[in-house]
């Protein structure tokens, strides 16, 4: 083909592409990367609990698992728990993983997470009790060596020394809260979000009455989360509190205590229109830059169960746009479990 030919088919290319919807096959490639009209990809949702769900044990507090570990590989072992990370893609090109720890309620995370992640890796941690994770990180160097061993696996899952986290996320629901709380105290580096599921309780003032109300909280002893709170609003880091409408009487109820941390920050939940008919649909909220604050309808055991159905959203809708979460491989062959391996 001549050098003046070549020239003339290339515009004439150029010029069907600027009129037709479907760019030619040889300019379609470029088209994709540059294009900013290119469709997002659909919403990956979960199933609702059906009647027939229910009758096989499937609950708010045991999450339906259609599809095992669905796009990610076998579980990989860390110093604390257990680690998923996608078969294929969910890093950088400089091999970067967006990372999210999550304590207590860890496999009912991994239920939901592994229908609905875009690209970050997980890593579960589940201890049973308050007790357990304040010994767990009783000290500062705890948690440095988790950080370690999660890199170590993402070296040895993707055979490149390169591998190493990108954005890290620490995610508690009830007695995990007492992790993220003694990380939070021990300011440990490196922690670029915070979400506690219904499990942030404070503790009553000196002398006054044991009731639920902001007066009757001591906001000292939350003191990290509100200074985490204040960054957060302030566009410096993310936070996502959710609380429930249970009340443990004998302490001041997840409500209680995230309506005292609003009040040091001068915020008040606004209610939140919800679909009727919802057991446990929102109720209220504040969203202000990076601060995320949740309250729900409900005040019995699966009520404060549900609140790990909000994972999907928070991971999905909030951490993996703000850190532009490098996408993972769902067309890949699901990776299975053996009965004895759930």
């Amino acid at each position: 083909m001549s050098a003046r030919r070549g020239t003339i088919l290339t515009a004439v290319a150029l010029l069907l592409c600027a009129c037709s919807k479907t760019p030619p096959p040889e300019l379609s490639r470029v088209g994709a990367i540059t294009s900013k009209h290119v469709a997002p990809p659909p919403k990956l949702t979960i199933a609702p609990l059906t009647d027939e769900l229910r009758d096989k044990g499937f609950s708010e507090c045991n999450p339906y698992d259609p599809i095992d570990l669905g796009p990610y590989s076998f579980y990989e072992r860390v110093s604390l728990g257990r680690m998923l990370i996608p078969q294929k893609g969910g890093h950088t090109a400089d091999m970067g993983y967006d990372v999210v720890i999550h304590f207590n309620g860890a496999d009912a995370v991994r239920k939901l997470l592994v229908q609905t992640a875009g690209g970050v890796s997980l890593v579960l941690v589940d201890k049973g009790s308050g007790k357990s994770y304040s010994h767990a990180f009783g000290t500062p160097q705890m948690f440095p060596l988790l950080r370690r061993s999660i890199e170590a696996a993402l070296r040895r899952h993707s055979k490149d020394e390169r591998a190493h986290i990108r954005h890290l996320a620490i995610s508690a629901w009830s007695a995990g809260g007492i992790a993220v709380d003694k990380l939070l105290k021990q300011k440990q580096d490196g922690i670029d979000a915070v979400i506690i599921l219904d499990g942030l309780h404070g503790a009553w003032k000196y002398g006054k009455k044991h009731e639920q109300s902001i007066d009757s909280v001591d906001p000292r002893f939350v003191s990290h989360e509100i200074d985490w709170a204040k960054r957060a609003r302030a566009g410096q880091t993310l936070f996502v509190l959710t609380h429930s409408e249970v009340d443990p009487v004998v302490f001041p109820s997840t409500t209680t205590t995230a309506a005292s941390l609003l009040n040091e920050l001068s915020l008040k939940e606004e209610p939140v229109a919800s679909p009727g008919g919802e057991a446990y649909a929102q109720l209220s909220g504040v969203d202000d830059h990076g601060l995320h604050v949740w309250g729900f309808r409900g005040n019995d055991e699966k009520a404060h169960c549900a609140q790990l159905f909000n994972m999907p959203r928070i991971v999905t809708e909030i951490l993996e746009p703000a850190w532009h979460t490098p996408a993972l491989d769902r067309s890949v062959a699901p990776t299975k479990l053996e009965p004895w391996q759930k």
